[in-house]
């Protein structure tokens, strides 16, 4: 029976590193995986264990801050995302709808939700208005001063 080399032992630490980032861990695991391919460089080149942890820990000290500070917020979208009712939707437009009972409604995420308005004057049909949030399936809206 052959036995797994040092550096294969790395490279699989690697793959299992850059798997659970999956779970999102906002690029610290990605980076330690990828550091992990230090430690096999070394075992790959002949190190002993010493060098290789060692190899992996400097890795590590450079790529991690490089990931999260820099390489993370590039991939991020520009605006806010989240489940709904998470607060993320807050400050959208949405236009007014003819909900089922025949009073007004929003859309959102394919979605028709009941709204319920901030001010004096109900929202009329057709009307685009600000989302301010969410309070269990009904949404608060505002409307829209036009500026003159």
């Amino acid at each position: 029976m052959e036995y797994l080399a040092g550096w294969h032992v790395w490279v699989i630490l690697a793959l299992i590193l850059a798997g659970l980032e999956l779970l999102g861990a906002q690029f610290i695991l990605l980076a330690l995986g990828v550091s992990a391919l230090g430690g096999a460089v070394a075992a790959a080149l002949g190190a002993d264990l010493n060098l290789q942890l060692l190899s992996a820990a400097a890795t590590a000290l450079v790529l991690v801050p490089v990931f999260v500070r820099k390489i993370h917020p590039r991939l991020l979208p520009n605006k806010r995302y989240g489940t709904l009712g998470s607060g993320a939707e807050a400050g959208q437009l949405a236009q007014v709808i003819s909900g089922v009972s025949g009073k007004p409604a929003v859309r959102l995420s394919g979605n028709e939700f009941p709204l319920r308005w901030e001010g004096e004057v109900a929202p009329t049909i057709g009307e685009t208005v600000r989302i301010i949030g969410i309070e269990g399936i009904t949404v608060r809206v505002e409307r829209i001063v036009p500026t003159a």
